[in-house]
């Protein structure tokens, strides 16, 4: 038995950079890395629960093939299939708990949680973010590092979500030049008001309106970057550390 911390990931710009080899497709983009974390409890089993709910995703079925079966409780502040990247967090907790117990090399079951959300079509680069990430991460070339390059940013405060409703992400997974030019300006500032400021201008293009003063909207949730005027909201931290195995 082994227990693994994840934080969540919201995505404000991302760009799709497919490829034939799972492990070298993924995205290009901007994410914000968040507490609450989730805390999954990994052990010799079958089946996969977040909050005592059962759950099954095309993600898990390909992780069960490459790995074997085990059974992962997690607990959760935020909902699946929302834009927190969520289905990333339960693929890291799947794999690096399995990797724990059977004696897997790390950077194995990081190449396979996210190869599970490449084939799958959850996510191009949650569990990138999520692993090699906290505070803001820029995400400068697709895949796993070192043919992928992930860059870093210091970040901290008090963000807030508002989770509305759950949407595929094949919504989503639109190729917009826009997130090329985004990620420059970006990289001329890169600070948390910046990322709020250009994710809503990306959010804005694709379709996606938030009512609220220094906000957007990824996929089914709303992310805001001064305190709410309702308590309706999820208050977060930005992450320090990304995920790892206690």
């Amino acid at each position: 038995m082994v227990d693994v911390v994840i934080p969540l990931s919201v995505s404000g710009v991302w760009y799709p950079v497919p490829h034939q080899e799972p492990s070298k497709a993924g995205s290009l983009g901007i994410a914000l890395v968040l507490e609450p974390y989730s805390h999954a409890r990994v052990s010799e089993g079958e089946g996969v629960y977040i909050n005592g709910a059962k759950v099954n995703f095309e993600n898990l079925k390909y992780l069960e093939m490459k790995l074997g079966k085990v059974r992962v409780d997690m607990t959760s502040a935020v909902p699946l299939g929302y834009g927190y990247g969520m289905s990333a967090s339960v693929s890291l907790a799947y794999s690096l708990g399995v990797a724990e117990i059977r004696g897997i090399p790390e950077e194995v079951a990081v190449r396979l949680a996210h190869e599970s959300e490449v084939i799958s079509g959850n996510g191009l680069g949650d569990v990138i973010s999520q692993y090699y990430g906290h505070g803001i991460v820029c995400r400068m070339r697709p895949g796993l590092p070192p043919l992928g390059e992930v860059k870093v940013f210091e970040s901290e405060g008090i963000v807030y979500s508002k989770p509305l409703a759950p949407l595929p992400t094949s919504r989503i997974v639109r190729r917009l030049d826009l997130a090329l030019k985004l990620m420059e300006e970006f990289m001329r500032d890169p600070s948390l008001s910046s990322f709020f400021t250009i994710s809503k201008r990306f959010a804005e293009a694709l379709g996606f309106q938030s009512p609220y003063p220094c906000s957007f909207r990824k996929k089914g949730v709303i992310l805001k970057l001064n305190e709410p005027e309702s308590d309706s909201w999820i208050k977060h931290r930005i992450a320090r550390r990304g995920a790892y195995v206690e």
